[in-house]
């Protein structure tokens, strides 16, 4: 056609290259990497649970502050898979219209598998935003496997259970801390 010779491809010849330096990516990721494992020491050395000490059922890893994975410690992977959505409701739960928003000392639980990406109700999710400056940084995560979180019968996983209420304590969203204080009655109701 003769009025394709004429029409302008200066947009589509353009093409943004963006160059990272290999060794700082590798630093970084390495870096971040490391965070996450010590993360994942830290709790097993001060955990109480056989679940987390012992067994070492966990997961923890760094996100940004949309929620994103950034990076996370070889734990247990059906953890890590799932965390990602975990971490992306709550920033969309608490930042919705109507709701109280991401304050510096708040911390999230849930662990709800069809509504906040959770893995199932036993393994239960801890976020934190991180701050710097009045804005969200990145996000902390880590989940970890309990062993009885109430339900129809003892280990929170009856199999014979008709529907997700038989099989014990259904977290959404829950700000387990909130604006630096731990919300104990409020876990409380929700774990009775």
């Amino acid at each position: 056609h003769e009025d394709d010779e004429h029409m302008d491809t200066s947009n589509e010849d353009q093409k943004v290259e963006i160059k990272e330096d290999p060794v700082q990516l590798s630093i970084f990721a390495h870096r971040f990497m490391g965070i996450a494992e010590q993360m994942g020491r830290t709790l097993a050395r001060t955990a109480i649970s056989v679940n987390i000490k012992e067994r070492l059922d966990f997961s923890c890893a760094l996100f940004t502050n949309d929620g994103g994975l950034v990076a996370n410690a070889p734990h247990i992977p059906v953890h890590l898979g799932a965390m990602q959505s975990a971490v992306r409701f709550q920033v969309e739960y608490w930042n919705s219209e109507g709701r109280e928003g991401i304050n510096e000392g708040d911390v999230f639980v849930s662990n709800h598998p069809q509504l906040a990406g959770g893995s199932h109700l036993p393994d239960i999710t801890v976020i934190t935003p991180v701050f710097h400056e009045g804005k969200i940084l990145f996000f902390v995560a880590s989940r970890g496997h309990h062993s009885d979180i109430g339900g129809i019968s003892p280990g929170s996983m009856p199999p014979h259970s008709t529907n997700l209420e038989e099989e014990g304590a259904r977290i959404v969203a829950f700000k387990l801390v909130k604006n630096g204080k731990f919300q104990e009655e409020g876990i409380t109701d929700i774990l009775v």
